[in-house]
């Protein structure tokens, strides 16, 4: 009673978030709702500020040309009022602020015609036809993005897919052009037009005297005016408190001492690092001022002081000098990656505030002719004007537009589930480095929240391969939420759930894929009833691969539903079996095999040989051991046979009937030992393997390993391994201890014994007793080793 009073709570909570409610209207709008010709919707850092591209965007679109438009301005709530009264300030009365996330936001995001964002509108956002769709980004990059940030690489989807979805992407130089295209994997699955053109808050810095009449306002006409714009360096979680923070607060208290009546430095900090370093004491140090956009005021500053924001770029067009004050430079670059060093620039950088003070009192001491033209070639007072009149009119004129990089190769998309250390991951990238990426272009998905702990393997899959991290959730009213819960709860089945949903589950597909045209999308994993549902509406060829024994896994784990399975391998264009075996379980669930095909694991034996020559290694950070790490070395520099278990702490896995049956032959023969190894752990499995071994007391003879990144150089000093599930796909970890010259022995179930039986392999019943004799056999050397030919294994698996 108590779980469903936690659910019914949650469920209230929902209801009386704002956000939530608001955001359930939008696939009504979507839908219901025609697109409005002359509306623009300008969304700036999530609402986080009106500054930058989309506020000089926003100003071009006040001029009388554009009088026909309606043009909307997303704030969040807590900044609108201040936004507003900015806009009117500047006799910028016709732009309407509406509030992110609001009803009306939500509203207009399915019905304005013209879009325009700095960063991403929300994973919610499906565009709908007729939409035309313009991402300006927010800089010049020198901190790397995408698939090369240094971590959270794993969440470049939201990203990744406005990217897809845009008309039109503005790039401020070739440089920023490659680098996004690349490594957000755009080629090829991206329609959008690439446009080369000056960013439009940089037409502030061609106002000369716009910025000398700032001055004349402020008051600072005949002082010095220096202006610091630091990079934020903490997380919304973890923001102030930090060593950064620190240094800064000392180091401006510094220069505030030193600084002469007639200069006045002027600083930009994000509002987290602003809570930690105070400026109310200062005299010559003062924020910047909160009624002025940040590029109308940084236009009236005489030098730039930066560290590694992408603000040098945009102000380097001012001629005017830049000094970099990298403070923390080997703190910063040992935690981000960057696509080059600071000392590839022709700015001056300095450490110490003493030595910024005399850096900026001196005149521009360095030639930037170089830089200026890789980088700042494009800029230009018109650099607004042109924006609009192509977004708007389809003009061309001042810009460089052309089409996104194709090269005319279908595009074939893998689902890989949570990519853990296991035998689909290991499948799934094996697969990968050997298809032909000649005819196709292949492309991996997985589901951003749920590889956090595994992401380390997304690096492992070859740099020719593409991946497409998926995130938010379906857009559903609260009427279908309702109606997700109840078959969730198997209150619906497959076949009704898809019926009543199949509209919103094929809008799933436009909102993680966008534009991206996929010729096959293969359900890889063969798990995750949602996403199995996702991939059968998919509009191409679909496949989905069965690597288990499905009606067992059923059966022992209830890790899986038969409506879901049964719908699936009557949707899909081709069940993909792993072995033949799987042919007789898989038709009971489906009642059929016409779509049946056998496609058999490659298996990567060059790289499992490579491998295996490194040091053995255990990974300090992932990797646990039990008893402990000390006993598991002791046990390798013993004399002894040493028998090896390799698999994710499951039940399926036998490893409870293997510990008895290994307790036997300890009896018989003191000298053997037993090592199980796993990728992961099913529902605290390993803990009751854990248990089982105490109970036995084998904890001076058993070692327990999970989830060690490089098991080769274990395996190979094993005398041989045991395969004890009670079922499985094909059991690959066969193939890789006979690779590595590892005798085996498996349990007769479908699945290895194809496999083993096809190659003379040693099977024993399927059954504790079974496993005790495999296992005997293997401590007495009784077993040979099985010597495929794995290039002709591979040969044949690969045609088929």
């Amino acid at each position: 009673m108590n779980r469903y009073l936690q659910f019914a709570k949650k469920g209230f909570q929902k209801l009386c978030n704002p956000y939530f409610r608001a955001k359930t209207h939008y696939i009504k709008y979507y839908e219901k709702l025609p697109l409005k010709e002359d509306v623009v919707l300008l969304e700036s850092q999530h609402g986080e500020n009106a500054s930058g591209n989309i506020f000089y965007l926003a100003k071009e679109l006040c001029r009388p040309e554009y009088d026909r438009f309606t043009v909307y301005f997303v704030m969040r709530n807590k900044k609108a009022e201040a936004t507003e009264k900015m806009f009117r300030q500047k006799g910028m009365e016709k732009i309407q602020v509406v509030s992110l996330a609001s009803k009306e936001y939500f509203r207009l995001l399915a019905t304005a015609k013209y879009l325009v964002n700095d960063t991403t509108f929300s994973p919610s956002f499906i565009k709908k036809e007729g939409q035309v769709y313009l991402n300006t980004w927010h800089g010049t990059p020198l901190k790397t993005l995408g698939k090369k940030v240094n971590n959270d690489y794993e969440n470049l989807g939201n990203v990744q897919k406005n990217f897809v979805v845009a008309d039109y992407l503005l790039y401020p130089n070739t440089f920023t052009k490659e680098h996004l295209i690349e490594d957000y994997m755009l080629a090829n699955i991206s329609g959008a037009q690439t446009v080369l053109g000056g960013y439009p808050r940089n037409c502030a810095f061609f106002d000369r005297k716009g910025g000398e009449r700032l001055r004349k306002e402020m008051g600072t006409a005949d002082k010095k005016v220096y202006a610091y714009l630091p990079t934020f360096r903490g997380t919304p979680r973890k923001a102030v408190g930090g060593k950064a923070d620190a240094y800064m607060q000392y180091y401006l208290y510094q220069l505030d001492e030193m600084l002469d009546e007639n200069e006045i430095l002027y600083v930009n900090l994000h509002p987290l690092t602003r809570q930690a370093v105070g400026m109310e004491a200062f005299s010559h140090i003062r924020p910047f001022p909160e009624e002025m956009e940040t590029y109308e005021f940084l236009n009236s500053a005489d030098c730039l002081i930066t560290d590694y924001s992408s603000v040098f770029f945009d102000f380097a067009v001012t001629g005017k000098k830049i000094v970099l004050f990298p403070f923390d430079k080997e703190d910063y670059f040992r935690e981000r990656g960057t696509y080059f060093g600071l000392d590839e620039l022709p700015f001056p950088q300095v450490f110490t505030p003493d030595e910024l003070l005399a850096e900026i009192r001196c005149g521009k001491n360095y030639d930037d002719t170089a830089f200026l033209e890789k980088f700042c070639s494009f800029e230009g007072a018109d650099a607004a004007k042109n924006l609009c009149r192509l977004l708007l009119y389809g003009e061309k004129s001042g810009l460089i537009v052309e089409k996104m990089p194709n090269n005319g190769k279908k595009n074939i998309l893998f689902y890989g589930g949570d990519l853990a250390n296991n035998g689909i991951t290991t499948s799934l990238r094996n697969l990968l480095m050997n298809v032909d990426t000649e005819k196709y272009n292949y492309y991996f998905a997985f589901r951003s929240e749920n590889v956090t702990q595994s992401r380390d393997n997304i690096r492992s899959f070859p740099d020719e391969v593409g991946y497409v991290a998926m995130m938010g959730d379906m857009n559903l009213t609260i009427a279908e939420k309702v109606i997700r819960v109840l078959f969730k709860r198997k209150l619906f089945s497959a076949g009704i759930y898809a019926a009543l949903m199949k509209k919103r589950i094929g809008q799933e597909c436009q909102r993680l894929f966008g534009k991206a045209i996929y010729d096959t999308v293969i359900q890889f994993n063969g798990y995750e009833q949602e996403i199995i549902l996702l991939f059968g509406h998919y509009p191409g060829k679909r496949a989905i691969y069965v690597h288990n024994n499905m009606v067992e896994e059923i059966r022992l784990k209830k890790n899986q539903r038969q409506d879901v399975l049964h719908w699936a391998y009557r949707r899909y264009d081709k069940v993909a079996l792993v072995t033949e075996d799987m042919r007789a379980p898989t038709k009971q669930l489906c009642g059929q095999d016409k779509n049946f095909v056998v496609c058999r694991n490659i298996i990567d034996y060059k790289e499992i040989l490579k491998k295996a020559e490194l040091p053995f290694a255990l990974d300090e950070k992932v990797t646990t051991v039990w008893p402990s790490k000390d006993h598991l070395f002791r046990m390798l520099e013993e004399p002894g046979r040493r028998l090896i278990n390799i698999g994710r702490f499951s039940p399926e896995k036998g490893q409870i009937r293997l510990l008895e049956a290994f307790a036997q032959l300890h009896k018989e023969h003191p000298d053997s030992r037993l090592i199980i190894m796993g990728g992961n752990s099913n529902k605290g499995h390993l803990e009751k393997v854990k248990k089982k071994a105490e109970q036995l007391k084998l904890q001076n003879d058993v070692v327990l390993i999970l989830n060690m990144p490089n098991p080769f150089p274990l395996l190979k000093q094993c005398d041989g391994f045991v395969l004890s599930s009670l079922h499985e796909g094909f059991g690959l970890v066969l193939a890789e201890a006979d690779i590595l010259g590892v005798p085996v022995v498996s349990t007769e179930i479908p699945g290895p014994t194809g496999f083993m039986k096809k190659h003379g392999g040693f099977l024993v019943e399927d059954s504790q007793e079974g496993v005790y004799d495999g296992i005997c056999r293997l401590y007495h050397g009784e077993v040979k080793v099985l010597g495929v030919d794995y290039e002709e294994y591979n040969r044949q698996a690969a045609t088929e």
